[in-house]
């Protein structure tokens, strides 16, 4: 298997590729019909193959994923999982890092990688001609990655370098995010930040590298998807040739610590800078793990977030920007974990003159009041409506369709519950909605409120 690809990438390397019924059965149909078009197939390695065939205009977004991210990392060596995702570029045992970019730069129209709390993904973009080179690319860098102590040492500075360009340097960063982290998450893995710690950075080594390469990067800890102009049978065919002879590991025992839940603790953070111009003020509600079992409980609150204060539309935008003129703008971000709790973060950037106590007392009156004053049938409908239209467009965009689907898995979500997410945001009901907004916004869950501000002369 491995002079086979070898073989196939010095063979592309010099040479150039030429393009060469019935009511029930209505109901039925209609449901399958709102089904997405997601195929899985797991072959005999453990690998898992997801295909959504769709139009294209022949292109193919073809990726390799890992279950493993931040949250996986040692204690000791907290952002060795995005260490290695730079290290997958620096070439393998049999093509190196200067001939693995021109292969990649001159066959793809996008190609790029992320590491995230709970998986790690090599993503391309390519003319479906050209699919054999970057699933050889993949097979090769799962089995044959060549951790060098000098490439080692040189992307350890790039990592520092970037940790301290985005985080040191930065004080909302440092501040509303890796503090919030640590605020929310007390005993779990998800306090983590993914770029890691620089002292811990520095101190990671080849041998920790390969440890980690060889625990996690294995078949039957990994999964493939396909999105654009390929059928599943002529993905099966193209993995099981580049990937089906690749031996499995030992099956990975992901090692989690999960926060206790209802704790009560509540934090404040305040934060002055002479790098911070202007007033920010954030404050984060908690989701408990068992508000967000299911895809339809994170529909329901992706639906609640959605009205209550994520864009222009929204009931705290419209309200506090553009009627009382207290905030220049308002947004929020919802973010769901696969093992542990969840939490939205709505941020404003406050006029001048205005306090950080009349911001929050705003916030609150119109956050804990939300199920029964604000709430209706109407903007409930609205807001389906927005969100079932993402996904249909979605459906159309190969990218987004993967995003879709890789969002969904490392929020903890089933393949069978992602493929009939439109019949699930559907059916969602108004008294659901309402219940769960009840549950979920209130003074209790209040953990995290931040105050950021220039520092004063």
């Amino acid at each position: 298997m491995k002079n086979l690809i070898k073989s196939l990438l010095i063979c592309l390397l010099s040479m150039s590729l030429v393009l060469s019924a019935d009511a029930s059965e209505q109901t039925t149909k209609d449901v399958a019909d709102d089904q997405l078009n997601i195929q899985e197939v797991v072959i005999e390695n453990g690998l898992r193959v997801i295909v959504v065939n769709m139009k294209s205009n022949g292109s193919v977004t073809f990726g390799v994923g890992y279950l493993v991210g931040a949250g996986d990392d040692p204690r000791d060596v907290v952002g060795i999982s995005h260490f290695l995702e730079h290290m997958m570029f620096a070439g393998t045992k049999n093509i190196s890092e200067d001939k693995l970019k021109e292969v990649i730069g001159k066959y793809n129209k996008d190609t790029n990688a992320f590491t995230s709390y709970d998986i790690t993904f090599y993503h391309h973009k390519c003319n479906k001609v050209f699919l054999d080179i970057d699933m050889a690319i993949e097979a090769d860098r799962m089995q044959n990655l060549k951790l060098d102590k000098k490439l080692i040492e040189r992307e350890k500075n790039v990592i520092i370098e970037e940790r301290k360009m985005r985080v040191e340097s930065h004080p909302l960063s440092k501040f509303m995010y890796e503090a919030a982290f640590k605020a929310m998450f007390l005993y779990s893995t998800y306090s983590y930040p993914v770029i890691g710690y620089l002292d811990q950075i520095k101190n990671c080594n080849k041998q920790k590298l390969e440890n980690h390469y060889k625990t996690f990067y294995s078949p039957q800890n990994a999964f493939i998807v396909f999105v654009g102009d390929i059928t599943m049978d002529e993905a099966l065919k193209k993995v099981r040739k580049y990937f089906g002879s690749i031996s499995s590991s030992a099956p990975v025992k992901r090692e989690r610590v999960i926060d206790p839940q209802n704790i009560g603790l509540k934090f404040t953070i305040d934060n002055s800078s002479d790098q911070i111009t202007i007033k920010n003020f954030n404050m984060i509600f908690k989701i408990d793990r068992d508000l967000i079992k299911t895809l339809k409980d994170e529909s329901v609150i992706e639906l609640i977030v959605g009205m209550l204060c994520s864009g222009r539309s929204s009931i705290l935008y419209k309200t506090l920007v553009d009627q009382k003129e207290l905030a220049y703008t308002l947004d929020s971000l919802l973010d769901i974990r696969a093992y542990d709790k969840g939490r939205v973060n709505i941020a404003t950037v406050i006029r001048e003159g205005v306090s950080y106590t009349v911001i929050e007392k705003e916030i609150e009156e119109i956050v804990y009041n939300f199920a029964d004053k604000y709430l209706t049938k109407e903007l409930l409908e609205t807001e389906k409506l927005k969100v079932l239209n993402k996904i249909e467009l979605a459906q159309d965009s190969p990218d987004d369709m993967q995003m879709l689907i890789l969002t969904n898995l490392c929020n903890g979500r089933t393949l069978e519950e992602i493929k009939n997410i439109k019949n699930i945001v559907k059916k969602i009901t108004f008294e659901e909605v309402k219940a769960k907004a009840k549950e979920f916004l209130n003074k209790e869950n209040k953990m995290l409120r931040i105050y950021s501000n220039p520092k004063e002369k």
